[in-house]
């Protein structure tokens, strides 16, 4: 589900904090994810806590979110919403997500990638009972290379792999230190023109 106003209840859930806790190390974390040509994409989030966990926002930065569902919390019938930035779920009677040792899938989430880098943004909250704000560790991102043969123009890129590069290798074959050298040998040549051929198209 995909909304623009925050129910009025997820706020009460995760603003009435009276303290924090830092009891253990937890830690939000990506999981397996999947990411088309198109740049849409999917995640599994991962969560391990030596806490239990009620409630949660947090905001991204490198993606568009589309939708927030399964997962542990989606099994278990908690409320998920987001915005094309923030994500928020809460419990609304079921029981609070326990305290795991290892990592697990709690969300997944469907999404539009915007830059080169997923990552969790500041406004990351995770509220432990009865009413604690988590210490947690969000730093974990995925870095996308799926633009490393977009070497022309020198420098930047344009976003697109397709014949520009295929020009620009061929004007520097077998040159040595070229700036459109695509995978790092120090040289152009086949195997540059073969990373070019398989990246063909839009940059994800």
């Amino acid at each position: 589900m995909r909304i623009t106003q925050i129910p009025m209840l997820a706020i009460a859930t995760l603003l009435i904090c009276g303290g924090r806790t830092a009891e253990g190390a937890c830690e939000l974390t990506w999981g397996a994810y999947d990411i088309l040509p198109d740049g849409n994409g999917t995640a599994e989030l991962l969560w391990a806590c030596d806490q239990s966990m009620l409630g949660f926002q947090f905001d991204v930065s490198g993606l568009e979110l589309l939708a927030i569902r399964d997962g542990w919390c989606g099994e278990d019938g908690w409320q998920l919403y987001s915005s094309a930035t923030t994500a928020i779920g809460f419990t609304l009677g079921q029981p609070p997500l326990p305290p795991v040792n290892e990592p697990v899938h709690f969300v997944t989430i469907d999404f539009l990638v915007t830059g080169d880098t997923l990552a969790f943004a500041e406004e990351v909250i995770f509220v432990a009972p009865p009413d604690q704000v988590i210490d947690v560790d969000w730093s974990d991102t995925i870095i996308l290379d799926g633009c490393q043969a977009d070497v022309y123009p020198e420098g930047a890129g344009d976003g697109q792999v397709g014949v520009d590069e295929i020009l620009a290798l061929l004007s520097d074959w077998s040159e040595n230190g070229s700036p459109f050298d695509v995978n790092g040998d120090g040289v152009i040549g086949v195997d540059d023109l073969l990373a070019v051929l398989e990246a063909w198209g839009p940059c994800v």
